[in-house]
């Protein structure tokens, strides 16, 4: 077997700001070309990660040592989060692109179980809320007229490799 890419460049393309914008454009056609794109996740994803986690560290003890409990707490999380999200019909990955007129929120890696978009919102009615928490971000957006609200988190840390999209969007909603 021989790897036609460095190992680290398959994953990372994978969050590239470049390849989230045409995987982007490819959910939603040619008609409203995409600005920026960036990777978030639903809000309550991360607190059913947290609850999860410790949940599965307390069933991992059981294992009596320190790497049943990290290793509880991970699949615990995932778990958690995974299960969160397919409940509210998203994955637990995110895009949200930002088009002139729109801010569209769609699914990633959806194998047809679920509607490529949850939901799109006209940047002209739309209010944005972003509050910091570390090196995360919040996002709310709501519009008031429908009375539809979304609340994201996606990262600004430097090392990430989802930082770019997401400042990248940020910047646009921030404008």
């Amino acid at each position: 077997y021989r790897r036609s890419e460095p190992i680290g460049e398959q994953s990372m393309s994978r969050y590239n700001e470049d390849q989230l914008i045409q995987e982007a454009q490819g959910i939603l056609g040619p008609d409203e070309p995409v600005l920026a794109a960036g990777y978030f996740a639903l809000h309550d994803l991360v607190v059913a990660q947290i609850a999860g986690s410790a949940t599965g560290a307390l069933g991992g003890s059981v294992l009596d040592s320190a790497a049943g409990s990290a290793m509880g707490a991970a699949f615990g999380g995932l778990a958690a989060k995974k299960a969160l999200a397919e409940s509210q019909g998203v994955t637990v990955q995110l895009l949200v692109a930002v088009t002139e007129a729109h801010i569209h929120v769609l699914n990633r890696d959806t194998d047809g179980r679920l509607a490529d978009q949850v939901a799109r919102f006209d940047r002209s009615g739309c209010e944005v809320t972003v509050t910091k928490f570390g090196l995360s971000r919040n996002v709310t957006l709501a519009d008031a007229t429908s009375g539809a609200r979304l609340e994201l988190v996606g990262g600004v840390s430097p090392i990430a490799v989802t930082s770019k999209g997401d400042k990248a969007v940020l910047a646009l909603l921030a404008a």
